[in-house]
């Protein structure tokens, strides 16, 4: 088994001061083989915010992988964001935009859907997609993972806010990939894409942030199966301290996630 833990949008500079050490603490006690954190780690890009998120980051176990969101590009220093929009990512985290974790039973691939020339929507480009397709081809029978901040098809109504994305769906259900794990939206759901029922989308609300859409504090904790995965959701509780407070377990069939 391999258990990955999905966190989202800490938006460093708005997150209460004792909630990190409690998240990490309780992240030390489910032996995970990766962490992934989906992006928005700060609220406004600015070093000591990059800082903050480099020491939680530094206290979670396992290997980590973290991709920018649209609140890692500086918002009001126009400039910086315009010339230099991942500056103050690479000066103060020395983290590559597009990493990748390799277990025993899964690749995990990071793609920078973040787009420097609006402030909230994303963008996934071609050449994006043919680096995800190289990488994918040398997995074997490892399961293939998908880590990007904005959700491809989001749930509830809400407004689009990824341009490409169904040019991506279509070239992610090519390759093989069966999960997606995205955030942006602050809060929780799980469900097969519409458009690629083969595709698992794993969205996380903020692990950390103050900045929650009546889900609160959560995270969720994917242990992937022979069959499929079992997605167990942790939420921050009154005491300060990080409980699950449900569990569902996926299969993945002929027809896609069920």
């Amino acid at each position: 088994m391999t258990r990955i833990i999905h966190l989202s949008d800490p938006h460093f500079g708005t997150v209460p001061p004792d909630l990190p050490d409690a998240l990490a603490a309780t992240l030390a006690t489910l032996g995970p083989d990766a962490v992934i954190l989906s992006g928005d780690l700060t609220q406004r890009a600015r070093p000591a915010q990059f800082a903050a998120a480099r020491r939680f980051m530094q206290s979670c176990p396992a290997p980590l992988l973290a991709i920018p969101g649209n609140h890692d590009i500086p918002l009001f220093n126009l400039p910086l964001r315009l010339m230099a929009p991942w500056r103050n990512w690479s000066r103060s985290l020395s983290l590559p935009l597009e990493g990748e974790i390799s277990t025993d039973r899964a690749l995990i691939a990071g793609i920078n859907t973040a787009n420097p020339h609006v402030w909230k929507d994303g963008l996934i480009r071609p050449a994006q997609l043919e680096r995800l397709s190289a990488l994918f081809a040398r997995a074997g029978d490892r399961r293939r993972i998908v880590a990007l901040h904005h959700p491809p098809e989001p749930p509830n109504g809400e407004a689009p806010s990824l341009s490409g994305a169904a040019q991506a769906v279509a070239a992610f259900a090519r390759m093989g990939v069966d999960m997606l794990l995205s955030g942006h939206l602050h809060f929780t759901h799980i469900a097969p894409l519409t458009a690629a029922p083969s595709i698992l989308s794993v969205q996380a609300g903020t692990c950390l942030s103050t900045r929650t859409r009546n889900d609160g504090n959560a995270f969720s904790m994917i242990d992937l199966t022979d069959g499929g995965a079992t997605i167990t959701h942790y939420r921050a509780s009154t005491d300060g301290s990080f409980k699950p407070d449900a569990a569902t377990a996926w299969a993945r069939t002929p027809e896609g996630w069920r």
